[in-house]
């Protein structure tokens, strides 16, 4: 063969490898870094029954949270409202979109009942272990074994949540 047929299928060889090659592209951007907020609702979790929550990441290994659960019910003169405020944290653990974390705050609780286990304004402590995943669309899942302290008592207690990003 001659040296310029050589020369070309080793252009063609070199080209062909090139893009066949792992990509050295940078990193991309975590989602929680680039959607920094987040809604959604917690069930069962850190406001007993259900939270509407806010979240947002100052940056990628940080989550600073504030929600809100309400219960009510009753008839007449007995009736009975009791609200839930949680204000945390969280501390990502893996610098992922789905990562584990680490939560931790208080949940205010205040009543406007005489009965029951709420009757007047009270706080407790929690913490928990957790999953999360953000998708590049939006949606987030968390799910998260949290422990309630109040007091000398103290309950495991689970959280699912389903969110939106933005």
């Amino acid at each position: 063969m001659s040296r310029r047929i050589l020369a070309s299928l080793a252009l063609v060889a070199a080209f062909a490898a090139g893009c066949l090659a792992p990509s050295r592209a940078l990193p991309q951007e975590l989602v929680r870094e680039r959607l920094k907020s987040d809604v959604g609702i917690e069930l069962l979790g850190k406001g007993v029954l259900y939270t509407f929550y806010y979240q947002y990441t100052p940056n990628k290994l940080i989550g600073l949270e504030a929600g809100l659960g309400l219960l009510g019910g009753g008839s007449g003169d007995d009736n009975a409202t009791i609200a839930f405020f949680p204000i945390g944290a969280k501390l990502y653990l893996i610098p992922k979109d789905g990562s584990l974390f680490l939560a931790g705050g208080v949940t205010i609780v205040t009543a406007g009942t005489d009965a029951g286990p709420f009757e007047d304004s009270t706080h407790f402590g929690y913490g928990g272990l957790g999953f999360e995943y953000r998708g590049d669309s939006g949606i987030l899942f968390r799910g998260t074994a949290y422990a309630f302290i109040g007091g000398d008592d103290f309950f495991i207690w689970p959280g699912l949540t389903i969110g939106y990003t933005f």
